[in-house]
């Protein structure tokens, strides 16, 4: 991997000195290809990379499911399993694999190859979709000479917007934003060079999720003294609890739960739950944060990678991107192959063309057998079961017991008369709804089951 010292990247900033905020950036290829790859990064990975980079506050209910997750003794999650929801793999790991900063460490990722059809795996899973074993272990070496790494061709270069938006240079562009701060006395901006290393990739990274002007929070001020903690107005309306809406598009895919409610106030106050709920939201961690962005494009993130993904969108795909495999790869990302979780109702699927061929044509590559070295399964049942679980309005998961649910009623001063049962079957819709509580709301339960959020128009 390299050294620290060569994983840092030159940026020449405008600032404008009354208001101490960055006008806009300009930068090469490097740093927009570490920018763009923001959006291929698994959820679970950005909270691990981000977490000692911390705000005042949670993204959402992300840090009590994490954290749950990690007090699992191995009776319930094994530690391979574990690792491997907690930080889980990029699925354009080969592409990131040499760019000038390695948030995720590619350059010491594995990969596992079907001798039987060709198919690549990131991890060790006891078969191949066509049913083979994994039998190798490959190896890349260099890359193969003149393709390079990243989604950007080599030569062009941007300016980039504190709130994220990637544009040509462009003179008349940057007197546009210079009005946007009436700014047009060259006196009051101040050209500077920064060179930025993966510190403070990381910094930028946790403020693009919480800040609307992320250059400006964590170049120009001490981390993070301007943001506020990642909750969005989730804005939600009442729903009918005896005729909620009922999700046909996947009659087969359903996970069942028993919701508590406080009736008084119409707030869950945990759920019962089998194995099959947690295995859900475990795999929640393994989606992209760019396909949430897709899939969610009224969810009130206060970040602005919405920002970057409509940048991505908006450039000509010919001028400024590798193929227009790369630009799709930005906008629809994938889950890394043996991450796909069997039951469906996530909506999302893994990278499917990565095979040996594909590796070649980027690296030189040397292959292992593997004879009996142990295997993992991936996918099927992360959580061991048949398990019985708590888990809370805010997504803290603990086994369940009777004793801890009537605590934490007593806890919480709801009077038993004021409890109320209900049995939720969830499908696509709710799945959905369950992971947008996950990133915006400190009571995921409640505004997933029991209130139905208005999506704004545009």
């Amino acid at each position: 991997m390299a050294n620290e010292a060569s994983q840092t990247m030159s940026l020449k900033i405008l600032v404008e000195k009354e208001k101490n905020r960055i006008v806009f950036v300009e930068a090469n290829k490097d740093f927009v290809d570490v920018l763009f790859s923001f959006l291929t990064i698994p959820i679970g990975t950005i909270f691990g990379l981000t977490r000692e980079h911390s705000l005042e506050g949670e993204i959402g209910c992300l840090n009590n499911l994490y954290e749950s997750l990690e007090k699992f003794d191995e009776d319930l999650l094994s530690s391979e399993h574990k690792g491997i929801l907690l930080r889980p793999r990029c699925a354009t790991d080969i592409y990131c694999r040499n760019l000038k900063v390695d948030l995720v460490e590619c350059n010491k990722s594995k990969y596992y190859w079907c001798g039987t059809c060709g198919m690549l795996s990131y991890y060790q899973n006891d078969f191949c979709r066509c049913g083979g074993a994994l039998t190798y272990k490959l190896n890349l070496l260099d890359p193969v000479p003149q393709v390079g790494s990243g989604f950007i061709k080599p030569t062009v270069r941007f300016m980039i917007t504190d709130d994220f938006q990637v544009l040509p240079l462009s003179t008349a562009a940057g007197l546009s934003l210079l009005g946007n701060f009436g700014a047009f006395d060259w006196s009051k901006t101040e050209e500077r060079m920064l060179n930025i290393g993966k510190d403070e990739v990381l910094k930028l990274l946790k403020c693009s999720l919480a800040s609307r002007t992320p250059f400006s929070d964590s170049i120009l001020e001490s981390p993070f003294s301007k943001t506020k903690p990642f909750y969005g107005r989730y804005e939600p309306r009442m729903m009918n609890l005896s005729q909620r809406d009922v999700d046909t598009r996947n009659k087969d895919e359903k996970i069942n739960l028993k919701l508590f409610i406080n009736r008084s106030n119409n707030r869950a106050l945990y759920a019962e739950v089998e194995e099959n709920f947690v295995n859900l939201l475990c795999s929640f961690l393994s989606i992209p944060i760019g396909h949430i962005i897709k899939e969610c494009p009224y969810l009130s993130f206060k970040g602005c990678l919405g920002n970057l993904r409509k940048s991505v969108q908006d450039l000509d795909v010919n001028k400024f991107f590798k193929s227009e495999e790369m630009k799709a790869i930005l906008l629809d990302p994938k889950l890394a192959p043996g991450t796909s979780y069997d039951n469906k109702l996530i909506g999302i699927e893994e990278v499917v063309n990565l095979t040996q061929s594909t590796l070649s044509s980027l690296f030189r590559i040397e292959s292992t057998y593997l004879s009996s070295e142990s295997r993992l399964r991936i996918g099927v049942g992360l959580v061991k079961g048949p398990s019985m679980f708590l888990v809370t309005d805010s997504l803290s998961i603990v086994p369940l017991s009777p004793i801890s649910g009537i605590s934490l009623i007593d806890r919480s001063k709801v009077p038993l008369s004021d409890i109320q049962e209900l049995e939720v079957n969830m499908g696509e819709e709710e799945t959905l709804r369950l992971l947008e509580s996950l990133l915006v709301s400190r009571s995921a339960l409640t505004d997933a089951f029991v209130l139905k959020e208005t999506k704004q128009e545009t």
